[in-house]
């Protein structure tokens, strides 16, 4: 019976997962920013395959299929716009405000079939 609960809690705790920026981070600072893979790296649950920045691939950790093997969709300010290649050309890295992975099944359900391999919201500052 605790075995139970507390894989149910566990799994509650861990749908989604979000990246913002650090607090008191200016936009004037001239330290170096994370690229958009980097900051992909951070998330859990996410995994990265390919040899550059450009031609990364990004899936859903554990999510298997002995045919079909989809991608994340991305989708940008609430616009979609495919998967990891096509977001890279259009987001600069310096112009992310948040990103966020949505994996569980009742977040998923608004984007319909485009969600059944998960999606990631990202948020820019203009």
């Amino acid at each position: 019976m605790i075995i139970r609960i507390t894989f149910t809690l566990l799994m509650v705790i861990s749908f989604s997962c979000e990246v913002s920026r650090p607090q008191g981070y200016s936009s004037n600072d001239n330290s170096t920013t994370l690229g958009l893979l980097d900051r992909l790296r951070s998330i859990p649950g996410l995994r990265i395959s390919g040899v550059g920045e450009r031609d990364a691939q990004v899936y859903l950790r554990g999510q298997t299929s002995i045919k079909y093997y989809q991608e994340v969709v991305f989708y940008v300010n609430g616009s979609r716009v495919g998967n990891y290649s096509s977001a890279y050309q259009v987001v600069q890295p310096e112009n992310i405000d948040s990103i966020k992975l949505l994996k569980s099944a009742s977040e998923l359900s608004l984007y319909g079939s485009d969600g059944r391999d998960g999606v990631i919201l990202i948020k820019t500052k203009n």
